[in-house]
Order: C-alpha cells, then sequence, then structure tokens
C-alpha cells in the first residue's frame, strides 16, 4: 500500500518513531526517508548578547549526531533507507512545513511523526502536526497509532541525515 514512508524523528523520539517506521515498512515492503530538522529559532528568542552563531553550530553537531544514530539504527534494521537533516532559516520555515517539504521532495505516500511533547513550554513551540496537515496532501500518521490509509490526514512531528540541507 505505501510505498515511501518519510520518518520525521527528534533527540526526545527516535527509537519509538523508528520502531513504527520500520514495523510499517516492514508491513507495506517500503522505503524509509528519515529527516531530522534542526530548527535555531528558538535560541533567537534569547538574550541579545548571546553568540547565536556558535548555538547554530552547536544545533547542527547535535542534528549530525541524531542522524548517525539514526543511520545506525536504520542500517542494523531497515531494508532501504534513507536519512536526512535539514536545518532551517532564521525566519520564514515552520519545522511541519519543512517536513512537508521533503515529503512532496521525496515523493513519500506517508508521513510517520511522534507524539508531541508535553513539556510545559508546548505552548511556545509549532504544533509541527497541523503544519503538516496544512502544507502537505500526504497522509501523516503519529507513532503509536495504527495506520489506517484511508485517512487524508491524522498527525504527528521529528528526525535526520549526514548531508545537511538547507531550506
Amino acid at each position: 500500500m505505501f510505498t515511501k514512508i518519510l520518518v520525521a524523528v527528534s533527540a526526545s523520539s527516535t527509537d519509538t518513531v523508528l520502531t513504527s517506521a520500520i514495523e510499517a515498512a516492514r508491513k507495506y515492503d517500503a522505503h524509509i526517508v528519515a529527516l531530522h530538522v534542526v530548527d535555531p529559532t528558538p535560541c533567537y528568542l534569547g538574550v541579545a548578547d548571546c553568540n547565536f552563531g556558535l548555538i547554530v553550530e552547536a544545533m547542527t553537531e547535535h542534528g549530525r549526531k541524531v542522524a548517525t544514530h539514526v543511520r545506525n539504527v536504520l542500517d542494523n534494521q531497515a531494508r532501504t533507507a534513507e536519512v536526512r537533516m535539514v536545518t532551517l532559516p532564521a525566519s520564514g520555515m515552520t519545522v511541519g512545513r519543512a517536513i512537508a517539504i521533503v515529503a512532496d521532495e521525496t515523493g513519500a505516500d506517508l508521513i510517520l511523526l511522534g507524539e508531541r511533547s508535553s513539556s510545559p513550554w508546548r505552548w511556545l513551540s509549532e504544533d509541527v502536526a497541523s503544519e503538516v496537515v496544512r502544507c502537505s496532501g500526504t497522509p501523516i500518521q503519529v507513532a503509536g497509532e495504527r495506520i489506517n490509509p484511508r485517512s487524508a490526514h491524522c498527525a504527528g512531528a521529528r528526525w535526520a541525515d549526514a548531508s545537511t540541507v538547507r531550506i
């Protein structure tokens, strides 16, 4: 039913989302595209005397480590997979929109996202699932929910690759 699954992964939900993606890929004999989005925007909300360049470099390096972890997991578990990392520009792009763009570029026919954070700061962050639904016509599934291929959109968000793409 699905031939290409885009799985958006983050440092906080990597294993859960990847497990769901691997299970779905095996079930449908699908190719996995794992995506990690580095969003430097929150660091711009801090104190004016911070060195944002160093913060963005550190965030990007952490993103590379996440991508390497994802690559190692997929190499051991999945038949065919690719890993990508996208670094967002300082303004004008959301994580959800970046996920939707990569889904369109790769021809994904399912987007798999992790559950939304339960942090008390959640109200400050973008609702990634809603943004992906708004920007993409690809069916979306939150990890842990049963995949329903007939639904147009379900909801969710996350992960990464060694080659960095700037949108």
